[in-house]
């Protein structure tokens, strides 16, 4: 690999992240909404009912106006990326508490469960788009075609909503919320639990993914079919299994495999809606709170990492992509 190659992609991926945070701080720093409207309102709501509200009211304008950037945009823009590279992203304007800590209970739920959806979708749907492909314009074929793509046209939310209304609500076989019961002591069962609380979760993320995988390793498999070293193959009698395997399979992956590395890498972000649905207490469910609160802190703490995942998820796709076709090369 080309040391100067190297050298420029891991400057342009670190020049990427500043940009991109340099531009959502200014974005949720300058909006017009703020933390305090969501607080304010609801002290105001209680003004009419009790007089004593009035001087905690205006004491709690006071000490959020405080919050509102006054000095120099430029330094405290650096200020704020300067916390952000030691791992300071600030404190949660509404709990009080480090941004870090909020992601860091967060996150490991949100792993969990779309990176296990991703995965399953992922070898499920390139399995059953490459069966497609041999046996494209066959009944098979055009029943899961039709199937993948009314499943692809219905919104996740929409999907979510209905496993959780029949398998949830009427059969009972899945719970309707959390990640786990709190009464469950640590162990085996434990275990357990956390695996019966995501399935309804992981269910309806690989529902939603499996079509998109399927279709795109079809419409690859057709078109790598079509390629004259796979007509040669035939022609020299090499076995059908091979060339689907090795020939086909293969090289009609090859083009998923940096959607699959992005893929884990929006991961980080979790699902808003399927996590507020399933009320799954992941990323996606802090990052809903964080909005209908207008909490810019969380909210920007939230999206740095988002940001950082992905932008390691194409550098990484970038530097071991040449790894498994040896065809492409770094200059």
């Amino acid at each position: 690999m080309n040391k100067r190659w190297l050298i420029r992609r891991i400057a342009m991926s670190f020049i990427t992240i500043l940009v991109t945070i340099i531009i959502s701080w200014v974005l949720i720093e300058y909006s017009p909404e703020s933390p305090a409207n969501a607080i304010l309102s609801n002290i105001r709501a209680n003004l009419a009912a009790n007089p004593k509200f009035a001087e905690i009211y205006e004491s709690e304008v006071q000490y959020y106006e405080s919050l509102v950037p006054h000095g120099n945009p430029v330094i405290e823009a650096l200020t704020y990326i300067a916390n952000v590279l030691r791992g300071n992203l600030g404190l949660d304007v509404i709990t009080e508490v480090p941004v870090t800590k909020l992601i860091a209970q967060a996150l490991p739920w949100t792993i969990f469960v779309v990176s296990t959806s991703l995965i399953i979708s992922f070898f499920l749907g390139i399995r059953i788009g490459q069966k497609m492909g041999y046996k494209r314009g066959t009944k098979i074929d055009s029943a899961l075609m039709s199937t993948f793509t009314v499943m692809k046209s219905i919104p996740i939310y929409i999907s979510g909503a209905l496993l959780l209304y029949i398998l949830g609500y009427n059969l009972h076989w899945f719970p309707t919320g959390g990640a786990y019961c709190p009464c469950v002591p640590m162990g085996l069962t434990f275990i357990g639990c956390v695996l019966y609380h995501s399935a309804l979760p992981i269910l309806t993320l690989t529902l939603a993914n499996l079509a998109t995988w399927a279709l795109h390793m079809r419409a690859n498999t057709i078109y790598t079919l079509g390629e004259d070293y796979v007509t040669f193959a035939e022609i020299r009698g090499v076995k059908d299994k091979t060339i689907e395997t090795k020939y086909v399979g293969r090289n009609a992956l090859l083009p998923l495999y940096t959607s699959l590395i992005i893929g884990i890498g929006f991961s980080f972000g979790g699902s808003v809606f399927i996590e507020e649905i399933f009320s799954y207490p992941g990323v996606g469910h802090l990052l809903y709170n964080a909005i209908t609160n207008n909490d810019y802190t969380l909210e920007m703490g939230i999206f740095i990492i988002i940001i950082t995942a992905v932008v390691f998820g194409v550098l990484i796709a970038d530097l071991t992509y040449s790894l498994i076709d040896p065809r492409v090369r770094h200059e």
